[in-house]
């Protein structure tokens, strides 16, 4: 196996570069880098560029060397060259941001050097290594962009999504809530929940969104989730939401959640993929079509929230879900309530009869726990076994605590 390796280099633009400019340069880097099996970070602060390449040895090197005779830049000094253990941008075939002076004077560590008026290019090991160390994690890894959307076959003239509409989108990290077997008593999984970097909920995060981005956001936070989750040592599955999943280039995004799962060392049969009830599609028959080709490449679909709305048992025929979450509104106060525990009882027996597994989300008590449990019901998740950590993967109370 080759040897992997980080580099970190800078070096001065030989003019200002527009933003067309950048998205372009952007476009070419993660195109290279993916077919390399490269990944890394680009930050671009007044006329200067700081890149971090990670990846195979022979591979960064042969690539250093490409990028060196680039006429775009000069004055390029390699910073650090060395053995890598693990990736610390495995989601990000190039991550990208444009700071201003007064964000790079707010990364800690490096107050007095940009409050000096040094530049990126006077960078030493030390100060390079200070900025690795702040796009590694927390609230400097979330400004880093997404890739620009790919182009659709029919909207070759579409315009393209500019770098300031990119720069738009909120701040955003992730909360992981784990999920239980009780049959087996042992930790199945975490979902990956949207939070806000001082952890406000998914609906504050979601609703800053600039309606034109909602699907590439959809694709970049599935891979930021599962690079945050490798990092802190993921064992199990890993359950991601996803939207939009109608779209005509839905399975190119899909792709870059499986390339970057592999990337991870999380194997595609570790990724559920969630799918709202109420999600509404143009075409049925095409999207379980598509379901069933993401089934086909290892995920797993599971239909969320289910029960509520409008939509019923019709889903379970159009898209056969490896499994379901409960809708809470099922799940609150089952064991006192007659005609929901009835919906629950026929329910529990077409996913028996069909090989589909239930999820019951958002157990808070006791008494709901035994009920479903009792009734058949195995996998839980809520706040009864575990409040969602935010950026850990906290431990479940397990239902031998509960007996």
């Amino acid at each position: 196996m080759s040897t992997m390796i980080h580099l970190i280099y800078n070096s001065a633009a030989t003019h200002a570069f527009t933003d067309a400019e950048l998205e372009s340069l952007l476009r070419k880097a993660r195109n290279n880098n993916a077919a390399l099996d490269i990944t890394g970070m680009l930050l671009y602060l007044d006329g200067c560029f700081f890149q971090v390449l990670e990846g195979p040895q022979a591979e960064v090197d042969a690539l250093i060397e490409t990028i060196r005779q680039d006429p775009g830049h000069t004055r390029m000094t390699i910073i650090i060259r060395e053995p890598l253990a693990h990736r610390a941008f495995s989601e990000w075939t190039m991550g990208f941001t444009r700071l201003s002076l007064d964000d790079a004077r707010s990364i800690d560590g490096l107050n007095d050097f940009f409050g000096s008026g040094n530049v990126l290019t006077d960078l030493d090991a030390g100060r390079a290594k200070k900025i690795l160390t702040a796009f590694k994690h927390g609230r400097w890894r979330v400004r880093l962009v997404a890739p620009p959307p790919r182009p659709r076959a029919d909207a070759s003239h579409a315009p393209a999504v500019s770098s300031r509409a990119a720069r738009a989108r909120p701040e955003f990290s992730f909360a992981f809530q784990p999920i239980i077997d009780a049959s087996k008593r042992q930790l199945v999984g975490y979902e990956a929940l949207v939070r806000g970097p001082q952890q406000q909920h998914a609906a504050d995060v979601l609703q800053r969104v600039p309606l034109g981005e909602i699907a590439a956001f959809d694709e970049d936070a599935r891979r930021m989730a599962i690079g945050l989750a490798a990092r802190l040592g993921l064992a199990t599955n890993i359950h991601l939401n996803a939207v939009l999943l109608g779209r005509a280039d839905a399975p190119e995004t899909i792709d870059s959640t499986l390339e970057t799962a592999a990337r991870c060392g999380i194997s595609a049969d570790r990724l559920v993929l969630e799918i709202k009830q109420e999600a509404t599609v143009t075409d049925p028959s095409a999207l379980a079509a598509r379901l069933r080709e993401y089934r086909r490449k290892g995920l797993r679909i599971s239909i969320d929230d289910f029960g509520s709305g409008h939509a019923g048992l019709a889903l379970l025929d159009h898209y056969q879900p490896d499994m379901i979450s409960l809708s809470m509104w099922l799940v609150r106060g089952i064991e006192t309530h007659g005609p929901r525990q009835a919906i629950l009882r026929g329910l529990v027996q077409t996913c028996r009869d069909l090989g589909i597994d239930i999820i019951a989300k958002g157990v808070e008590t006791t008494e709901e726990y035994r009920w479903l449990y009792d009734e058949g019901v195995e996998r839980f998740q809520g706040f009864l076994f575990a409040k969602p950590g935010f950026e850990s993967l906290p431990k479940p109370l397990l239902p031998t605590a509960l007996d």
